[in-house]
């Protein structure tokens, strides 16, 4: 119970972090910390397509799995669609092609958001 509780958490954060890379440009807007974390996450997730690595919390995951002697099949509703959001069954070039596209756009956006905020007389 306690592995596959911990399978499920793995799960859990792994698409959290697949969230903050598509979208934590929104909590880097304000916060300096917030953007290096976030710009250092879009390079590793673009790395990751890449290269063909797998995620730590991949091989945590399937650990904690095989632990809990759980099946491809057995684990609840929530934990299995996660799963299917997260490992998706997608041409390898096209999970590159959104990872860069994501990229793209959130540099983008700090590029604005950097231009804009320079642009602001001082008061």
């Amino acid at each position: 119970m306690a592995y596959e509780l911990a399978a499920d958490l793995t799960a859990l954060a792994h698409f959290a972090f697949i969230l903050f890379v598509i979208f934590g440009a929104l909590l880097g807007r304000r916060k300096r910390v917030w953007r290096y974390l976030h710009l250092a996450s879009m390079v590793y997730g673009v790395m990751i397509e890449v290269f063909y690595w797998y995620c730590p919390l991949t091989y945590l995951e399937q650990y904690l799995r095989e632990k809990a002697g759980a099946g491809s099949f057995e684990e609840g509703f929530i934990t299995h669609y996660l799963n299917e959001i997260i490992y998706i069954n997608a041409p390898q070039w096209s999970l590159i092609l959104a990872a860069v596209v994501v990229l793209v756009i959130n540099v983008g956006l700090y590029v604005y958001w950097f231009r804009q905020a320079k642009d602001q007389p001082i008061q």
